[in-house]
């Protein structure tokens, strides 16, 4: 008999400044560069806060499993009521949460979030993501920070997409979040992490269209698509493709990348849990 898995969905963040302009906060960070030291300790009182993880459309219960250098695991369940009908010709309401665990690594190298995939709690990985940051949104804006997040992805899946579609890709459109995670970001050029600070954006997009009657002609070894897929595949954006006689574009971000585990393990003590999914996400 086949063991149940656990999937968990990869998702990156980057906490970025609403204003690079920033000129200090009375009661807070006093220069930009103090603000982004400051910003995963800003980020982690935003989910210590009372109206985390509360979602406007869903009903949910929080609570933290574990925490240990910035890795924090946390179970949510989803209020799922189920209508149930009796011998005696009635219909009652069974309270119902299933639940899921979620995982924040809010380390400056890592800013990493896992999401167990099970629909009966949640329909997809990402409106659990979207309900976190949500609900910590109006705090992060209250100390001048902004927070983008964005799937991982396989490297393979962009050029299994260039492979199969050759002669018919019209358009690429590389949507970069604006970098500020060296482990990730070094693959870009230069100019256009710099470029996109200088004006004060927190999104760039990098888009290459072919003539109508043509198409794009992309090599695997060229060095600056790889740059742009490494850094995206990586969390820091989306890529959008379009096909020649298609108006719908094929994203990367519709293909998330996941870790599997048994789900016997998941049940053993929340800092051993918490241990083998930090090993997991290395």
């Amino acid at each position: 008999m086949r063991r149940p898995i656990a999937r968990f969905h990869l998702y990156r963040y980057q906490l970025l400044p609403v204003d690079r302009h920033f000129q200090g906060d009375l009661y807070g960070a006093s220069t930009i560069d103090d603000l982004l030291a400051q910003k995963n300790r800003i980020f982690s009182n935003a989910l210590a806060a009372p109206s985390a993880f509360d979602g406007s459309r869903t009903q949910t219960a929080t609570q933290k499993l574990a925490e240990s250098d910035e890795f924090l695991l946390y179970r949510i369940a989803a209020n799922r009521s189920l209508q149930h009908e009796t011998r005696d010709f009635q219909t009652e309401v069974i309270d119902n949460w299933p639940k899921i665990l979620l995982v924040i690594w809010n380390a400056p190298d890592k800013q990493l979030i896992a999401v167990q995939h099970r629909i009966n709690a949640f329909k997809d990985t990402e409106s659990v993501v979207k309900l976190v940051f949500d609900s910590i949104e109006p705090i992060l804006s209250k100390n001048q920070l902004t927070a983008i997040w964005e799937p991982l992805f396989e490297k393979k899946v962009f050029w299994d997409l260039i492979d199969k579609n050759m002669g018919k890709i019209q358009e690429i459109d590389f949507e970069l979040v604006t970098p500020n995670m060296a482990n990730i970001s070094a693959v870009l050029p230069e100019n256009l992490r710099q470029f996109a600070k200088r004006t004060n954006a927190v999104k760039s997009h990098v888009a290459i269209t072919s003539d109508g009657a043509s198409a794009l002609k992309i090599e695997r070894n060229d060095p600056v698509v790889n740059a742009l897929v490494d850094y995206s595949s990586e969390g820091g954006g989306d890529i959008a493709i379009r096909l020649a006689g298609i108006k719908k574009k094929i994203h990367t971000s519709r293909t998330v990348r996941e870790v599997s585990i048994d789900e016997a393990v998941l049940q053993g003590t929340p800092e051993n849990v918490a241990s083998i999914l930090r090993e997991l996400l290395k």
